[in-house]
């Protein structure tokens, strides 16, 4: 029954994120056909390779064990300096998060998407504060690609006395 589910968890993050069985197994230096019994439910999984999946999948061990998280709806950005958790509606795929890099590379370009929803020239979008810009990329984002997300302010400071 666990060999079952855990196989389906690993097919369903694999397919979420645009990878055929052949490419996973590369990421993961893992051969194809044992990653095809893992996800069949047919093969014992060690916890080598079950580590080798979740680095796979850029996640710890206990998000991939994790049944109930989404499997990909948060990532975070930079936006001038300051870290932002941009949550999505969808699963955020390899090839929307490529979009999401490309939208905010040509952040301050003449014809960018960003520029084009907030109706702003790019001097004039350079200087809002972090967050009318991420208020402007959240916008334009809903127009290139057709999701809806948003964006939270991360205040990571965090001061330890040892």
């Amino acid at each position: 029954m666990i060999k079952a589910e855990i196989g389906k968890r690993i097919r369903n993050i694999r397919n979420s994120k645009g990878y055929s069985q052949e490419k996973f197994a590369q990421i993961c230096g893992i051969d194809r056909t044992y990653i095809a019994g893992v996800e069949a439910g047919k093969r014992n999984i060690s916890l080598e390779n079950l580590y080798k999946i979740a680095q796979g999948f850029d996640m710890s061990l206990a998000e991939l064990c994790d049944y109930e998280a989404p499997i990909r709806k948060n990532i975070i950005l930079t936006i001038n300096g300051d870290p932002f958790l941009l949550r999505s509606d969808t699963d955020i795929t390899p090839q929307i998060a490529e979009e999401l890099e490309i939208i905010c590379d040509c952040a301050f370009d003449e014809d960018c998407a960003i520029s084009i929803a907030s109706g702003l020239s790019p001097e004039e979008l350079a200087e809002k504060s972090q967050y009318d810009i991420a208020g402007y990329f959240q916008k334009a984002v809903e127009q290139e690609l057709g999701i809806k997300v948003t964006f939270l302010a991360i205040n990571a400071e965090l001061l330890i006395n040892c």
